[in-house]
Parts: C-alpha cells; structure tokens; sequence
C-alpha cells in the first residue's frame, strides 16, 4: 500500500515539474517573440527598403504604440476581450501612421506583410486549437 502512494506521488511530481517546465518554455518563447520599437522599425525598414528618415519616424510611432499599450494593457488587465480590442485600436491607429509614411510601393508590400501575419496568426491559433 506504501509503494503504491509512493509512486503515485513520484508521478505527481513529474508531472507537475513538466507542466512548469512547458510553461517557462511558453513565457520564453513569448518574450523572444516581443520586438522593441527598434527591432521592428529594422524589420520593417528591410522588408520595404525605409528611407533612414523613415525608419526614424516608424521607430518613434513603434515607440509610441508601445506605450500606449503597455498603457492600455494594465487598465484593462484580467479583462481578455477589452485587452484585446484595446490592442486591436490602438495597432489600427498606428498602422495608419505608418501606412501615411510610405510611398505607394511601399504600401502596396506592407499590405502583403500584413496579410501573411494575418495567416500566420491564424495558423498558431488552429495549432493551439488542436493540440
């Protein structure tokens, strides 16, 4: 009867020490996946061949967006759907600052970059569905 509570508990354990071990795998890759305002505006000043005094003011909208997220972010915390249409607002208000930066080719590839993110973001969602 001991052996028998003495392995279940092991088990427990394990199991608990996995469930912990793939959360902090999630939070990492999270945090890798957050670019700061100056890593997106690099990506994006090699994605659309920026000007350096656009890649300027994409930077400074990134900045901008990025605080009035973190901003929003805490106003609304624990509220996952006001999170999420705060989030949604406030990338729709910057987007349209960036879109007024760029030239008509350059806009033209930025809508493309948005639609792959777009199924990209549906894709992970599926995956997570699923598995």
């Amino acid at each position: 009867m001991k052996n028998g509570r003495g392995i279940g508990y092991r088990l427990a354990i394990v199991a608990v020490s996995l469930l912990l071990a793939l959360g902090f795998q999630e939070l990492a890759q999270a945090q890798r996946m957050r670019l700061t305002p100056e890593d997106q505006a690099k990506r994006i000043k090699d994605s659309l061949t920026l000007s350096d005094e656009q890649t300027a003011k994409v930077k400074k909208i990134y900045e901008a967006q990025q605080a009035e997220m973190m901003e929003k972010m805490s106003g609304a915390m624990g509220d996952r759907e006001a999170m999420r249409s705060a989030m949604q607002e406030v990338m729709a208000k910057y987007d349209k600052q960036i879109e007024a930066l760029l030239t008509k080719e350059q806009l033209k590839k930025y809508e493309e970059l948005k639609k792959q993110r777009q199924q990209m973001r549906g894709r992970m969602q599926q995956q997570r569905q699923q598995g």
